[in-house]
């Protein structure tokens, strides 16, 4: 290996002195240079000089020959100064061949020992002797020194001088895979030679006593080593060992490195040629001195993010139940130990027979670390801790899937048992319901069908109910604030089966309540759910409150009703929609009072007295017109035998309240309504009749000059079309329209709305209405003539109210988007996003809002900040009328139904 300079870096530097703070280079003598070598003491009768005879050197001082000579008789050889010099020069033999070379590299390695008596003809072997043993073989020698502390002096400074650098050197390299392998190589030839002189050294000691000076030297080598140990080297070791642990671990199949010194890379699929690089490495490691206390954190710390990994990968959405899995669940049903799910098992599995045993095979050559079966079954509560957290993250989604995502509830029931798991679930649940749920943004219908789901999955989860009242009560208090709730739920209940199945009626009931509808589970009384005649009871859980009552039921459409604070609250609504339905031309009511019947067994007869009332006026009335068309007619009441006129008869006292809108009806129908009532007060004396107009119904014949329409319309829509017949005047405003029939401006504006969507009545450009008798006459005024036709009645009653009939809805709806033109398109999706946030308020929120709410609700929902003021959404408000997609009612604005 050639030579290089490196220039010190201020890490070289900061690391030099460091390390000579600690370790000063200046107490131990150095071996003397060759150009200035220790003169040998003579004997007598020699020249000053000269050499020493070699039996008079190796003659060693004993205590025996010691005591023999006085303190005037001992021999030039045996004094001070002799053993002095004799020490001298066996430290310059020994230091001068233990000597560090100035670099580090494979051929410094000085391969096997040499046998010391061919060493200088046996001469190092004593002089090694001396040094190694000075207070037996030179007692009066006054300086001694220790040549371990001096050679573990010297490896330090040499590792500062020469190491370190070559380090800072493959710091450099952009491969990771290089930077470790140079770096390893540099810090094994060093190693080698810093072993070679200790081998050396401790050749002639005690086996004992070479062991402790061998263990001593590497603890001091492995800890300079393991403080030098940079970012980069760090970060390289994590990279490539993560790699080679995951393709063992079977988590992802990676390109391996070899380090053995003859080649850098090389592709490798099998799992065990790659766990023979990995263990290779680590023996690498060692020799170089880099399996340290930081090596061991890297290490635990890789096997963390493996398993974490492992879960993620391998069980992220795993959520279905195999048929083995089904099988074993049912055949082990009432067991107090059910069978773990296969997850669990996988999991299990993988940390015993590849976790733990790559675990063993590296802390074993680590040495010091023992791995026991006990570690092996904490590494297994840990993954399925890990598993556990994977599944409470899962779990929205697992809730809103619960129809084919048993697997991953199974898996939460085995891992969510300890009240800190189980409060772990149920906040991060509660968090991802505000989050994905509980906003504007979604609809009354997504929030109870997710509701559902939510009673059903943690119902399966825990049939305690104590999680599902822990995040069930944000939900159930959002719910209440949705003004359709209710009637969501009741459409719900009354759907047919046949509904159920169809996907256009799955987007507007909540069609999950009809299955639940005959499950007899789904009614157990509170008696049945007493505990008393239990057999198969059990303590409530240790996170329970002190109010908990159990239940065995799911109970979904008893915890929905629960959900809306009083039952009272659902029993109104439930008749006032059972009254529209009674009030409708639906023949048979079969599904209605199979309900009644249902929901009578949970809040009892009197409750829903009304009801019955209800249904059985219907079928009386039924009776009782066939009478009187039959047999109370006369010839006088010939019209009445006539007519097709037909009355339901309502229980006032029981019925829900329907208001009253009185209108002028024509002069034929209203002698008609005289002539039933007479003969219902003539059957029922002590009765009268009092009629309903704007809840009926008629069924009309308009006869044009193209064609005939022939239609069952409101009764309100009826008499302001029969006013265009009977009159011979060619328009009508809405004003003479209202002063003539005494009507409601809700109502007028909707009869002309629908005139006007069935191509009947159409709009001129002074505001009055007009019959079409040709419609080509229609498509021709519509090409000259300004597009009357987009405003609605209710558009034009807010127009006559506020004074504003100059600028007609059509020449706003231009001017707006002549505005909107001249727009960026930053500014025109800013619009959108604002339109979006208004429509799911004006949907989900209240059906009408005025303009202050409006933009209180807008500042609150959106993230950035709602920038425009009360006038600027006004005029964006006024945009959306002339468009057709508000309407202004009251002061407050609505979407128009389409």
């Amino acid at each position: 290996m050639d030579t290089m300079v490196v220039e010190n870096t201020n890490w070289n530097v900061r690391k030099r002195r460091a390390v000579h703070s600690v370790f000063p280079t200046d107490t131990f003598s150095q071996p003397t240079p060759h150009s200035t070598p220790l003169a040998r003491a003579v004997e007598k009768g020699q020249p000053f000089g000269g050499p020493f005879t070699q039996d008079r050197i190796q003659q060693p001082i004993t205590q025996q020959n010691w005591a023999t000579f006085s303190a005037g008789e001992l021999p030039l050889e045996h004094t001070h100064a002799s053993h002095q010099t004799r020490f001298d020069r066996a430290w310059h033999t020994v230091t001068s061949r233990i000597a560090l070379p100035p670099s580090v590299s494979a051929e410094d390695s000085f391969g096997s020992l040499p046998d010391l008596q061919d060493v200088d003809g046996g001469m190092f072997e004593s002089a090694l002797l001396d040094v190694v043993d000075p207070s037996s073989r030179l007692p009066l020698a006054s300086h001694t020194e220790d040549v371990l502390a001096w050679h573990t002096q010297q490896m330090r400074q040499h590792f500062v001088s020469y190491v370190l650098p070559l380090l800072a050197i493959c710091d450099g390299y952009t491969d990771q895979s290089q930077l470790l392998l140079g770096s390893i190589r540099t810090l094994e030839a060093a190693r080698r030679q810093y072993l070679y002189g200790l081998s050396l050294i401790v050749q002639p000691m005690e086996p004992t006593k070479a062991d402790l000076a061998l263990k001593k030297f590497l603890r001091d080598l492995y800890a300079i080593v393991g403080n030098s140990m940079s970012s980069a080297l760090v970060s390289a070791l994590r990279m490539v060992l993560g790699h080679m642990m995951k393709n063992v671990l079977g988590i992802t199949a990676t390109n391996s490195t070899i380090f053995d010194g003859k080649q850098s890379q090389r592709p490798t699929d099998g799992v065990d040629d790659t766990r023979e690089e990995l263990l290779d490495l680590v023996d690498s490691l060692c020799r170089a001195g880099l399996a340290g206390e930081r090596f061991q954190i890297l290490f635990a710390e890789l096997l963390d993010e493996m398993m974490v990994k492992y879960v993620q990968e391998s069980f992220a959405g795993d959520w279905n139940l195999t048929d083995q899995d089904v099988h074993m669940l049912g055949s082990v049903a009432g067991q107090t130990q059910p069978p773990q799910p296969r997850c669990i098992v996988q999991l299990s599995d993988w940390v015993e027979n590849h976790y733990a045993r790559l675990a063993v095979e590296v802390t074993t050559r680590l040495g010091g670390v023992e791995v026991s079966w006990t570690d092996v079954e904490k590494w297994k509560q840990t993954a399925i801790g890990r598993l556990a957290t994977l599944r409470i993250n899962e779990l929205f989604d697992i809730v809103i899937n619960w129809r084919s995502s048993e697997g991953g509830i199974e898996d939460l029931r085995f891992a969510v048992t300890t009240p800190q798991r189980r409060l772990q679930l149920t906040d991060a649940f509660s968090a991802a319901l505000q989050s994905r749920l509980l906003h504007p943004g979604r609809s009354t219908l997504e929030i109870l069908r997710t509701y559902v789901a939510m009673i059903r999955t943690f119902h399966k989860l825990d049939h305690s109910r104590v999680l599902l009242d822990r995040v069930a009560y944000s939900l159930q208090l959002y719910l209440c604030t949705r003004e359709d709730t209710v009637r969501l739920i009741v459409s719900g209940l009354l759907s047919t089966p046949k509904e159920a199945e169809s996907e256009a009626t799955r987007k507007t009931k909540l069609v999950e309540l009809v299955e639940l509808l005959y499950d007899p589970d789904q009614y157990r009384s509170e008696r049945q759910d007493e505990e008393w005649d239990d057999l198969t009871w059990v303590p409530p859980p240790v996170d329970a409150g002190s109010n908990y009552k159990r239940r065995k039921s799911e109970d979904v459409i008893g915890t929905l009703i629960g959900a809306l604070g009083s039952p009272e609250v659902f029993i109104k609504e439930f008749q006032n929609i059972i009254g529209e339905r009674l009030l409708s031309e639906q023949l048979s009511f079969d599904q209605e009072v199979g309900v009644l019947d249902l929901l009578k067994k949970r809040f009892g007869e009197a409750s829903l007295q009304a009801c019955d009332v209800m249904i059985k006026d219907i079928q009386d009335s039924r009776r009782l017109d066939a009478v009187i068309h039959r047999n109370f007619l006369n010839q006088d009441e010939k019209s009445l035998h006539d007519s097709n006129i037909h009355a339901k008869i309502l229980s006032r006292l029981y019925w829900p309240e329907a208001g009253e809108e009185s209108f002028e009806l024509p002069a034929a129908v209203a002698t008609l309504q005289k002539e039933y009532a007479s003969v219902f007060e003539h059957l029922k004396p002590s009765r009268k009749l009092k009629w309903l107009n704007h809840l009926g119904q008629a069924t009309v014949e308009l006869e044009f000059e193209d064609r005939t329409i022939v239609k069952t319309v409101r009764t309100y829509e009826a008499a302001v079309i029969n006013v265009f017949g009977e009159n011979e005047e060619p328009s009508w405003t809405f004003e003479d329209l209202w002063m003539k029939m005494q009507i409601d401006e809700d109502l007028l504006s909707s009869a002309l709305e629908f005139w006007e969507k069935e191509q009947v009545l159409r709009r001129q450009h002074d505001g009055s209405y007009a019959v079409i008798e040709r419609l080509s006459d229609a498509a021709e005024s519509s090409s000259v003539k300004q597009p009357s036709n987009d405003m609605g009645p209710q558009s034009a009653s807010a127009a006559v109210a506020d004074g504003s009939m100059q600028t007609p809805p059509q020449q706003r709806s231009r001017a707006a988007k002549a505005k909107s033109s001249g727009m960026s398109e930053k500014e025109k999706e800013k619009r959108a996003v604002y339109w979006q946030f208004i429509v799911g308020m004006l949907t989900n929120s209240s059906p009408a809002m005025p303009l202050n709410n409006i933009a209180m609700m807008m500042k609150m929902l959106i993230p950035d900040g709602f920038p425009w003021s009360n006038e600027e959404l006004q005029e964006f408000l006024a945009e959306k009328l002339g468009e057709g997609e508000l309407e202004l009612v009251g002061g407050k604005y609505k979407l128009i139904k389409k």
